[in-house]
């Protein structure tokens, strides 16, 4: 009897527990951590192998670093898929970069950060998305 007892207490005290969202970390980032859907990109420039700026919406743009993304610079287009089966990527995300002229094996990135008005007008011309 005082096993019951306790076993009613105890789904009691659950029950009143608060519930989890059920979304994953990447899909409730907030402003602080911004996020993008790599579908929407709209242009990239790639001033070197390990850096891209992606440009999503008329004022945003990200950039995402690479270790070494062979013949990066001479893109024409990319695809970013992110990693870890989310539709999104944010600020910290892994994903894989593929490019036709990159070769058969993706690139691995990260997205490093969203730009701010300001960084994106101090870029080169030549490296602003």
């Amino acid at each position: 009897m005082r096993l019951v007892l306790a076993s009613a207490a105890v789904l009691a005290l659950a029950a009143c527990a608060p519930a989890g969202s059920g979304l994953s970390p990447s899909a409730t980032r907030t402003a602080a951590n911004p996020c993008f859907r790599p579908n929407l990109v709209r242009n990239f420039t790639a001033p070197n192998e390990q850096t891209l700026y992606v440009r999503t919406s008329a004022t945003e743009v990200f950039q995402i670093d690479a270790t070494v993304c062979r013949d990066l610079p001479q893109a024409v287009s990319i695809a970013l898929e992110p990693l870890g089966g989310t539709s999104r990527l944010c600020v910290g995300d892994q994903a894989r970069l593929r490019s036709p002229t990159t070769g058969p094996e993706p690139c691995r990135v990260r997205v490093l950060r969203q730009l701010t008005t300001d960084q994106i007008a101090a870029l080169p011309s030549r490296d602003r998305p």
